[in-house]
């Protein structure tokens, strides 16, 4: 079955565009400092370090104002500079500053270092206790303050009548002061919810720092996910009941909502503690919030600069309530009755994606021509983004609500098959290491041990699966066909490139050689004006997005009790999808030095990955018990081709994903029943020389993973005997004869991988070996 495409957590850096630019507070009596000009030299920007020390109190938020605007774009030397003087230490101390103003923009400062610096930074500030301050300080204040927040707001102050001049100053200068007091709290809490989002997407450890505080943490962002004041009743933000009065609540900023829920998203994939914690009594209220944002469209009364974030708060509900469904946690007895109406929830807002999925990038009306802004202002460029982001998330979660085994309610498993989340309970093997290293094998001497192990095995997101659930026959109903089948024609234009895709990333900035602030952004001129450059960044992850969730939408149809009802459009997405392949592998690929990035090659990769396993799909679909999917004669020689692309030779798991849907698409292809004797020679001959001969490995080196699918794939080809090709291909070529000349170099391949490091591996090796000499003996009782 074709391996299902990674999930993709929503990441912090499509949060860049939210980090704050200008500084966010003020003095504490409401007038802003004036924020001076920083000098170019080395001693006046680290005199802002000595300034953070300081006594003064406006002189500190001078200080961390500056800071907070200039970590932005600062130039790499300047920033290193900071860093070895322990500039994220000092931003912690200041956490604890007497001016609320200060805390701010501290915060402010280490959110924009989270946003734009490498995710090595986070682990700097927990290495320096940032959670310590954030959790034990900060969060119980937050949700102290909520309620207050939420609450009816308070009448203006007045002056006494009579009354002085002085009397109506103090009045307004109180209510300025009261003003500016509310503005600090969202903007304090938006920075601490920015960097807990931060936080919770960079590394395991850090995910279980959060862990120990995770029931309060849940409850403090549900209590943010309102942005209606619809939540009648439920809990505060520190889990307690809440009275009738407080039915009438105000709103949450929905930029603040959304950072909330992107934060809570972030903690919950893939993080069973965290999923156990929502569905607990305490976070019913942040259910119900959910689940009313889902369901809500976007009110006509709101505020144009919101309707973008309201949206994509939307799908953001969306994937939460979606990893819930498919999470342990909502397997328990206890959690049965919540699943299966979240399940129902999902089922009846699938709107909100496909809506988006029916977005069309070349003829929008923003779109650009010819490679010019649409109207070369940046307002009009943010908004796009804003709505291409939004599209990238919705396909995201799209693909992976797509994968879910069951359909997320859309379908039954028939034939008593059981289902099972496809995040939880099951092992997957990553044959080749996320680094490149080398893959760790056992002894063949180690066979008797038998201990069993705890360990922890890392997930491969593109492994094959074939676990019986996953093999179970879907009987989807008729809406979940009518859905599913609407969408390959949509996703294959959602995968098209537009003209400014896949655009080289700008030269960097030429700074003076004397500046240690950025003063220029001149760069080296490219075909494409820098404006555009985050939506040719944009558009090119939308490509990869729409065929990996191609992908994944094929392997739920292939399942499906009858496929070729879901085969509407087939044939056309056929040949596009291949088409799309083709533009991809003709890609330049350059050699890179080591740590080197090149992000447009890296995604035509993730296009050939992608698209290899949509075609995988696709041929099930089209090429089993009822299709009729044509095939050219070009398919097969292009497949063999792309297994030896550079793309699918790189030492990395992306490139061994490509490498396996090679041989599980030609597997479908070799046994069609329009193939001809010389293609099914072809692809056979490819296949086996994939496998050992007698102990001595293939020459072309393949990965157990490969291996496997190499053998599964030659079982499947020539396992009717009765096929026209059977006799002047597999009989008359001695293919029964190379295979049983394989088997002991399979055993001995087979022995090598650790049953202790890859049990899951270990087992399905031992599987296909036993199917394989099945085979052989089979196949020579039919030859007598």
């Amino acid at each position: 079955m074709a391996g299902k495409a990674p999930r993709h957590r929503k990441k912090i850096r499509s949060a860049r565009e939210g980090a704050n630019a200008q500084p966010l507070g003020g003095s504490e009596g409401g007038a802003q400092p004036a924020v001076k000009k920083v000098g170019k030299k080395e001693a006046e920007v680290t005199n802002l370090l000595d300034k953070l020390r300081s006594t003064e109190v406006d002189e500190r938020v001078w200080a961390s104002a500056a800071l907070s605007g200039m970590l932005l774009d600062l130039p790499a030397v300047t920033l290193r500079l900071l860093l070895s003087r322990n500039l994220i230490g000092l931003l912690i101390e200041r956490l604890a500053d007497s001016s609320d103003s200060v805390v701010v923009e501290s915060l402010g400062a280490l959110r924009n270092l989270a946003v734009t610096q490498p995710l090595s930074l986070l682990s700097e500030m927990h290495n320096k206790r940032l959670l310590l301050p954030l959790t034990s300080t900060h969060l119980p204040l937050l949700a102290s303050l909520l309620p207050t927040l939420l609450g009816p707001t308070p009448p203006p102050i007045t002056a006494p009548l009579p009354s002085t001049p002085a009397d109506r100053e103090a009045a307004q200068v109180a209510n300025e002061h009261a003003e500016h007091r509310r503005r600090l709290f969202w903007d304090w809490t938006e920075n601490v919810v920015f960097l807990l989002w931060a936080l919770a997407e960079s590394n395991t450890k850090i995910l279980a720092s959060l862990n120990a505080v995770g029931q309060d943490l849940i409850v403090f962002l549900g209590a943010l996910v309102r942005v209606d004041g619809d939540e009648a009743g439920g809990e505060d933000a520190k889990g307690g009941k809440k009275g009738k009065k407080a039915a009438a609540v105000k709103s949450v900023p929905v930029g603040v909502a959304l950072a909330a829920a992107q934060t809570l998203h972030a903690l919950i994939s893939s993080n069973p503690p965290a999923q156990a914690h929502l569905f607990a009594p305490a976070s019913h209220s942040t259910l119900s919030s959910l689940t009313h944002i889902l369901s809500t469209p976007t009110p006509a009364t709101t505020p144009a600069a919101d309707t973008a974030d309201h949206l994509t708060l939307r799908v953001v509900s969306f994937g939460i309530l979606l990893d819930l469904t498919t999470s342990s946690a909502a397997k328990k007895p206890v959690n049965r009755a919540s699943t299966a109406a979240l399940k129902d929830v999902l089922k009846q807002h699938s709107d909100v994606l496909v809506g988006l999925v029916r977005t069309d990038l070349n003829q929008d009306p923003k779109s650009t021509e010819g490679g010019q802004p649409p109207s070369g202002t940046g307002l009009d460029l943010v908004a796009l983004e804003k709505k291409l982001s939004t599209l990238q998330l919705s396909l995201e979660t799209l693909s992976e609500w797509c994968a879910s085994l069951d359909a997320e309610g859309l379908g039954a498993i028939a034939a008593g098959g059981s289902s099972s989340s496809s995040d939880e309970g099951e092992e997957e093997w990553n044959g080749i290491p996320d680094d490149g290293g080398d893959v760790e094998m056992g002894d063949e001497d180690d066979e008797e041990e038998e201990e069993e192990e705890d360990e922890i095995i890392q997930k491969d997101p593109h492994a094959m699966e074939d676990d019986d659930a996953e093999d179970a026959p879907l009987a989807l109903t008729e809406s979940a066909l009518s859905l599913f089948t609407s969408l390959p024609s949509l996703l294959l234009a959602l995968a098209s490139p537009t003209p400014i895709s896949f655009a080289p990333p700008p030269a960097p900035p030429t700074p003076a050689p004397a500046t240690l602030l950025p003063t220029s952004t001149a760069s080296t001129p490219t075909s494409l004006p820098l404006p555009l450059h985050p939506l040719s960044a944009l558009l090119t992850t939308i490509h990869v997005r729409a065929l990996e969730c191609l992908n994944n939408l094929y392997i739920t149809l292939a399942r499906s009790v009858d496929p070729a009802r879901s085969a509407r459009d087939l044939q056309q997405v056929w040949e596009g999808t291949l088409g799309l392949v083709l533009q991809a592998s003709q890609a330049a690929v350059s050699p890179k030095s080591a740590g080197e990035e090149d992000d447009a090659e890296d995604r035509h990769m993730e296009v050939v990955m992608a698209g290899v396993g949509a075609a995988w799909g696709m041929a099930r679909v089209g090429l089993g018990e009822g299709g009729d999917l044509i095939v050219g004669e070009q398919a097969t020689p292009f497949l063999v081709g792309i297994f030896s692309h550079p793309f699918a030779t790189a030492a990395t798991p992306a490139a061994e994903s490509i490498r396996v849907r090679v041989c599980g698409c030609l597997g479908w292809l070799g046994r069609r029943s329009t193939v001809s004797a010389s293609e099914n020679e072809t692809i056979g001959r490819f296949l086996l020389s994939l496998l050992p001969s007698g102990k001595a490995a293939s020459p072309l080196a393949p990965t157990p993973e490969v291996l496997l699918q190499a053998i599964d794939s030659l079982i499947d080809l020539y396992s009717d005997e009765d096929s026209p090709v059977d006799v002047p291909v597999f009989r008359n070529l001695g293919f029964l004869e190379r295979l049983d000349d394989a088997v002991p170099g399979v055993r001995a391949a087979t022995k090598r991988i650790d049953k202790k490091k890859f049990p899951e591996l270990r087992a399905r090796a031992d599987g296909a070996l036993e199917n394989l000499v099945a085979f052989v003996q089979y196949r020579r009782d039919v030859a007598r």
